[in-house]
């Protein structure tokens, strides 16, 4: 069931800012090169319309949030449809998954008195979500600025199964507890030539999933009798990150100006 939070957020302004400081400091050099090169006139070969990416996600969660979970960790994916030949305006799609807490301990495999065979059985806790909506670029030299806000889905749930993975067994694990509900997020990043199709993408971006029950490590346990114990938590989930990638052009040609992503 989706619940909705009134509750003020706390502010996260400073973090965000030092982070994309840093992206900026670290695309200076390539936006220095590019400052040589003037701008593609309106001749210039078109973006293709298409981009895919793949990030790696380390969030940080604010407020409440971050009284019951330290950190969060995991993958991003996303396609974008460029709307323009230029690039400038286009839709994002994006989902992924960030783990905030995993634990794994020994478990007799069978129901036999004697235990024959132990494996090893993981629990995760993690946020899976999917979220579209707009995003807006500008050339900077050599280097692509970018900026987005989306809105969609996410679901706290907390899996266990027989891998240690990062990213569980989404379809062969046993989901004990979810929570569903609305997620709205935006970012802002660089995104910085290695190739001609392929762009280095740094960015930072911030996460309200509003008011969610969920579990945190050590909140799943096995009673006596055989059932499960739940210590669930209850507060705004919100959270911040920095992500680390790669954005691939597809198909076309891709841009001969030094301003392609």
């Amino acid at each position: 069931m989706p619940h909705s939070s009134r509750h003020p957020r706390r502010p996260i302004l400073r973090p965000s800012c030092v982070a994309l400081a840093g992206l900026v400091a670290a695309a200076t050099p390539a936006m220095a090169a590019g400052q040589t090169t003037p701008p593609p006139d309106s001749t210039a070969t078109p973006l293709p319309r298409w981009h895919v990416g793949g990030t790696v996600d380390a969030g940080q969660p604010v407020g409440a949030f971050k009284r019951n979970v330290n950190n969060a960790v995991g993958l991003q994916a996303y396609g974008l449809l460029r709307l323009d030949r230029i690039g400038v305006i286009s839709l994002r799609l994006q989902g992924g998954w960030l783990n905030y807490g995993r634990e794994g301990q020994r478990s007799c495999l069978g129901t036999a008195p004697h235990c024959r065979v132990t494996v090893n059985l993981t629990t995760a806790n993690g946020i899976l979500s999917l979220a579209v909506g707009p995003q807006l670029a500008m050339p900077l030299g050599r280097v692509r600025a970018y900026g987005y806000g989306l809105v969609g889905m996410s679901r706290f749930a907390t899996l266990s199964g027989l891998d240690g993975r990062l990213v569980p067994d989404l379809v062969g694990a046993s989901e004990n507890f979810a929570d569903g509900g609305v997620v709205l997020s935006g970012g802002v990043g660089l995104q910085i030539p290695m190739h001609r199709r392929t762009s280095l993408d740094l960015g930072v971006s911030y996460e309200s999933h509003g008011t969610r029950n969920y579990l945190i490590k050590g909140g799943l346990t096995d009673r006596p009798d055989g059932s499960l114990g739940f210590d669930i938590k209850r507060s705004p989930a919100n959270l911040y990150a920095i992500r680390v990638g790669v954005s691939i052009a597809m198909g076309g040609r891709p841009q001969r100006s030094p301003s392609t992503p």
